[in-house]
């Protein structure tokens, strides 16, 4: 009798600790649904805004004389992510023909397809895809942009995961064209470190899952460095989409290259176990809300002058245009 409990009381340790330890699985970013999440964070985080502004006059930038950032789905579509190629790369002509769009497929959807134009010659190339701005992370009140419900974690697709700690795997769907070059994904932490994942090559056509997988994750919890992590007043860890990257071989001409790109999936251990905390440290002391406040006006700022900027720009491109199609 006393074996079979002793038998149960092992297997409940291992099933308890198994159901802590085990990776969660999280879209971080999906454009078939991209524009319409990104226009339900735009429409709350104005909201937001006006009620911090309401209960915090001195935060309003422009009784300052700063640009007001005031961002609409435009800003962000699919057709204004940017293409970086490397230095050598880097031409007005190469520039003019490397661009992103929306891309109709017969099985997923909306995805986004990338051109990208490298130089002629052979020798190692590279480019950026990346959004048009940073993903912010949160709120101007400290909540998390894809935190839909007050106790929710992660409920929506938006280019952020949060609470995240050791990843083991990064999976993303791609649809290749039989080229050699090669694809890796870049994230952001909390910190600003940004992280590169390599995933593959493209020498295939159709779409495919390509995988980057930890070579040194442990799934079995006696193999792991257990470790105690710092908490509140810390913000959890997140992570961020940065850019994609493409790599063109050196033994590869150049000229124009094509893919395509669905999502992007993390599979991660949560690097806090929120439903053992007995106290909800941030409704007492509110000290994330106000660094996360810091650090998004900071950004705004940056923001505001890029924006501003642009907006002058597409302005006096519109004006050097006269009615008849002419040039003045």
């Amino acid at each position: 009798m006393r074996t079979k409990i002793l038998g149960a009381a092992v297997a409940l340790v291992a099933f308890f600790f198994g159901s802590v330890y085990s990776a969660t699985e999280k879209v971080l970013i999906d454009f078939t649904e991209f524009e319409k999440n990104m226009t339900q964070v735009l429409d709350k985080d104005k909201q937001v805004h006006k009620e911090e502004i309401a209960k915090h006059p001195e935060l309003d930038f422009a009784q300052y004389g700063y640009p007001t950032v005031e961002f609409t789905i435009d800003d962000w579509k699919l057709e204004m992510w940017k293409i970086k190629l490397n230095s050598s790369a880097n031409t007005v002509k190469n520039n003019l023909d490397s661009y992103c769009q929306k891309v109709e497929s017969k099985r997923f959807g909306t995805v986004m397809g990338v051109r990208v134009h490298f130089p002629e010659w052979k020798f190692l190339s590279w480019a950026l895809v990346s959004p048009p701005y940073e993903f912010f992370a949160y709120y101007d009140n400290g909540s998390y942009v894809n935190q839909l419900t007050a106790d929710g974690e992660n409920e929506m697709p938006m280019g952020v995961l949060v609470n995240v700690g050791q990843i083991k795997y990064i999976q993303a769907w791609v649809y290749g064209l039989n080229y050699t070059h090669q694809i890796a994904l870049r994230l952001k932490d909390r910190d600003g470190n940004i992280q590169e994942y390599f995933l593959g090559h493209t020498q295939f056509d159709g779409w495919r899952q390509l995988t980057w997988v930890n070579p040194v994750y442990a799934d079995d919890i006696r193999d792991r460095i257990l470790q105690r992590i710092p908490l509140y007043p810390l913000s959890y860890p997140y992570v961020k989409f940065d850019s994609y990257v493409v790599y063109k071989p050196e033994t590869d001409a150049g000229g124009d290259f094509i893919i395509y790109f669905k999502d992007v999936k993390l599979a991660f251990d949560r690097a806090i176990v929120r439903e053992s905390l007995d106290i909800e440290d941030e409704k007492w002391w509110g000290i994330l809300a106000q660094k996360t406040l810091d650090q998004k006006l900071y950004e705004l700022k940056t923001i505001g002058e890029q924006l501003h900027l642009m907006k002058q720009e597409q302005m006096r491109m519109s004006n050097e245009t006269v009615p008849g199609g002419g040039a003045n």
